[in-house]
């Protein structure tokens, strides 16, 4: 027998020992890595997992490891998710086992790394042939923003494919692509093929977004998952509330379009209770009760209930950046309301962030917390800005329909009309609504508007034309009843002005008009204070001058104690005032008390004073009465049996007697006009005769401005009987008075203003020369309050009398309020 020996290379031998050696390492990995598997499976999860770790660490590409890891450790609270996408980055997707595809997309999932795990998914074997890779695959286009590459993807899908967790996959796709009856769909064809919980929890999410709250519930309690499912089941609530208040805020907005205020709010105020007695049962929740408050405060928001809306967001303790733009529009309306525009403004330039969120009310609101906080330039350029951003036109989608103005365009133009009287330029809006209501002479809004800036004007009988012409609608809206209510306050019809304020208190109680006007009547209900100081000092080269004129000193206190408006139309007042001058021979006085009873309506006025001097025994009556005709004519006329002659002939026991007529003139608040004529009967034998006349006109209006100018003129005739006071047989002056007011500081009702007076003129009378005269003024207004007013100035003036001059400075003082 021929044996025949071989002889293999010592290259061979090498080769065939790595190959032996590699496998059996191999082998032991996998053993180890399978026993690392079965002890997570029997209950040694932080054991088994540790002992994955540690494999990682020496074979960190192994796909095997990688996938049994990924597939035991995802979800598990002890696995940092961070470490699981670590992880994800040393797949290697054309190897990466089948059984881990899935979980591998999960963890790119949570990390939002979407583009990564499409990428995976495209090229992971057999996932991305299989129908659940295409639901997958939609999953996360749908969560990436991509809705339409999600809707394309499920078009053609085959359901029968999926297994029931991957149709309630489905069903939660469709749900967050907002297609609630395929979701409603999907959830049922899941539970058909098997019962889970996540079948359970997907079937009722989309009865919820198909709005069958009560079929929600009713399942969960069938299926008896009440219990076990607890958040599921608040879930359900917290839905039923959104689509509650959305339909509720629909429902006050189409009452009020149809004028029905008093039902306006009875969906919501439901709502509201409702979700006030729930309101305990999501504090253990941190999630739900976010999503619960965040609704809440919307609601109240829509209520007008903004303390409530402050006091939640102050006990919640979250930042108001956190809140979803809703909530924080709902908050800067609340600080608006509430008088906190610096608050109210940076939340409102937050929304303009949030995309295709702005509309009208953002900007509204914005433009108001700048008006409250005297922002008139960033307020006036906002108004600018609206008229490029909000949008002109509404399109139809049906054929032949024509576009219509946008509804935020239509606000839009109003709130630029009264933009221009925000700024004090009357006249501009006054024109502006004028041509808006000549172009759509139906838009109620409009007219309203133009009603309001008539009423501004000191034309409240045009204002109330202005409305009259919608008196034949059966529902009166609610902007015009409360036009209709300040324009009976303005017109002083008291009961008119009450009973529109009283049925508005049922209706709008949550309007400012609305709640000033009740206060105004209220005060109606109290007593109230007026004072006036004037006090002088004069000098001349001539004393002697002095003498004749009110002496070196003056000093005039006039003071009005008046009762609360008895009957609507009656007043009682008690009257004080003391004139004093300082002569040569010494102080000349006049006090005098007196007890009064007013009366007023529709504009009419009438009161009669009996005074008696408090040093001797002159009694007297004065009767005044002034009626306006019109919003432009107003005549005046007024009787004194005991008339405020010069003290000079107080001192020497004589009386006087006048008698006044007056005829006042007004186009608006703008310019006005006057002529009176006083006679006054002294029996110390003098008779004064006085005529006087002014035109008035503003000439600069800015926001915090305003300037006018007074032309006056005077005549006079005097008996030519010697007595010891200026007695001119005839005297004239014509002079020109430049006014300004600044308007410094202002804080709702509290306000500082800064008045300035120029007066230059010439004054003649008989026998002498004309003669320059001259007048300085300054005065401080205080508005203390809404019932308290404060004032005092400083003057000097200069005035020729028989030739001489007399330099005089002075200084006021006055108040007026009610207790």
């Amino acid at each position: 027998m021929i044996k025949i020996t071989t002889i293999m290379p010592i290259q061979c031998l090498s080769l065939c020992s790595f190959l032996f050696f590699s496998s059996a390492h191999a082998n032991t990995l996998d053993q180890q890595r399978e026993h690392a598997v079965e002890m997570v499976r029997s209950g040694q999860v932080v054991s088994g997992l540790n002992r994955l770790q540690a494999l990682l660490a020496q074979f960190p590409t192994d796909q095997k490891l990688i996938a049994d890891y990924l597939v035991l450790a995802y979800g598990q609270p002890v696995v940092h998710p961070q470490d699981l996408y670590r992880l994800t980055q040393q797949i290697q997707p054309k190897t990466f086992p089948a059984y881990a595809q899935v979980s591998a997309i999960k963890v790119l999932r949570d990390a939002k790394q979407y583009a990564q795990a499409k990428a995976y998914l495209a090229r992971f074997q057999p996932l991305n042939t299989q129908a659940s890779g295409k639901v997958w695959h939609a999953v996360l286009e749908a969560e990436s923003g991509q809705a339409a590459a999600a809707k394309t993807l499920l078009k053609n899908l085959q359901w029968q494919q999926l297994s029931a967790d991957e149709l309630s996959l489905l069903s939660y796709t469709y749900r967050i692509l907002n297609m609630p009856v395929q979701a409603l769909q999907a959830a049922e064809a899941g539970l058909k093929k098997q019962s889970s919980i996540a079948g359970h929890e997907q079937y009722v999410l989309s009865l919820m977004l198909n709005g069958k709250h009560h079929a929600a519930e009713n399942y969960l309690l069938q299926q008896q998952l009440a219990q076990s499912h607890t958040r599921l089941l608040l879930q359900v609530k917290q839905h039923q509330f959104s689509t509650r208040i959305q339909n509720a805020v629909q429902a006050y907005k189409t009452a009020q379009l149809r004028s029905e205020y008093a039902t306006a709010y009875t969906e919501l105020d439901a709502v509201l209770a409702d979700m006030a007695a729930h309101e305990p049962q999501v504090a253990a929740d941190a999630e739900l009760q976010r999503a619960f408050y965040a609704d809440y405060l919307y609601a109240l928001g829509q209520r007008k209930r903004h303390q409530q809306v402050l006091k939640i967001v102050q006990q919640q303790h979250q930042p108001i950046a956190n809140w979803p733009a809703y909530v924080r529009h709902a908050i800067a309306d609340a600080y608006l309301a509430t008088r906190q525009p610096e608050l109210a403004e940076p939340v409102y330039l937050s929304l303009f962030q949030e995309k295709n969120y702005a509309d009208y009310t953002v900007y509204a609101g914005l433009y108001y917390a700048y008006i409250e906080q005297e922002k008139f330039k960033q307020a006036d350029q906002l108004i600018q800005d609206m008229d490029r951003q909000l949008p002109r036109y509404r399109y139809s989608e049906a054929k032949g329909v024509d576009r219509s103005t946008h509804e935020d365009r239509e606000q839009y133009l109003a709130l630029k009309g009264l933009n221009y009287a925000y700024r004090n330029e009357h006249a501009k809006a006054e024109q502006y609504f004028e041509t808006l209501v000549s172009i759509a002479p139906n838009n109620l809004a409009y007219q309203n508007n133009l009603a309001q800036i008539q009423r501004w004007r000191e034309k409240p009988l045009t204002s109330q034309q202005t409305l009259e012409q919608w008196n034949g609608l059966d529902q009166v809206s609610q902007i015009t009843q409360i036009n209709q209510m300040q324009n009976a306050q303005a017109l002083y019809d008291i009961r008119g002005w009450r009973q529109l304020n009283q049925a508005l208190l049922q209706t709008a109680a949550d309007d400012t008009g609305v709640q000033l006007s009740r206060k105004e009547l209220k005060d109606r209900d109290h007593f109230s204070i007026q004072h006036e100081s004037y006090f002088s000092e004069s000098r001349s080269d001539q004393e002697q001058l002095l003498n004749r004129l009110k002496g070196s000193e003056e000093r005039t206190h006039w003071t009005r104690l008046n009762s609360p408006w008895l009957n609507e139309h009656y007043q009682v007042f008690i009257d004080h005032q003391h004139r004093q001058g300082r002569y040569e021979d010494g102080t000349l006085d006049d006090p005098r008390l007196g007890l009064g009873v007013a009366w007023s309506k529709d504009r009419k006025y009438a009161s009669l004073l009996l005074s008696q001097s408090l040093d001797e025994d002159r009694v007297g009556a004065a009767l005044d009465w002034s009626h306006w005709l019109n919003d432009h004519w107003q005549y005046h006329l007024a009787v004194n049996t005991q008339a405020d002659i010069p003290l000079q002939a107080v001192a020497k026991a004589h009386e006087g007697q006048s008698y006044r007529a007056g005829l006042n003139w007004q186009a608006n608040e703008s310019r006005k006009a006057g002529a009176q004529f006083q006679l006054t009967d002294i029996d110390d034998g003098n008779t004064r005769q006085e005529y006087q006349a002014y035109f008035s006109q503003q000439f600069y209006q800015a926001p915090h401005h305003l300037s006018r100018a007074t032309l006056s003129g005077y005549y006079g005739k005097n008996k030519p009987v010697a007595v010891d006071y200026f007695n001119p047989e005839s005297s004239h002056s014509l002079e020109l008075k430049l006014e300004h007011d600044w308007m410094t500081w202002r804080r709702y009702e509290q306000h500082f203003n800064q008045h300035f007076e120029l007066t230059l003129g010439t004054f003649g009378q008989k026998d002498y020369s004309n003669e320059p005269i001259y007048n300085l003024f300054y005065r401080h207004d205080w508005r203390v309050s809404r019932t308290w007013k404060l004032h005092y100035g400083i003057g000097w003036g200069s005035h020729p009398y028989d030739g001489k001059t007399e330099e005089k400075t002075y200084a006021v003082f006055g108040f007026e309020g009610r207790f």
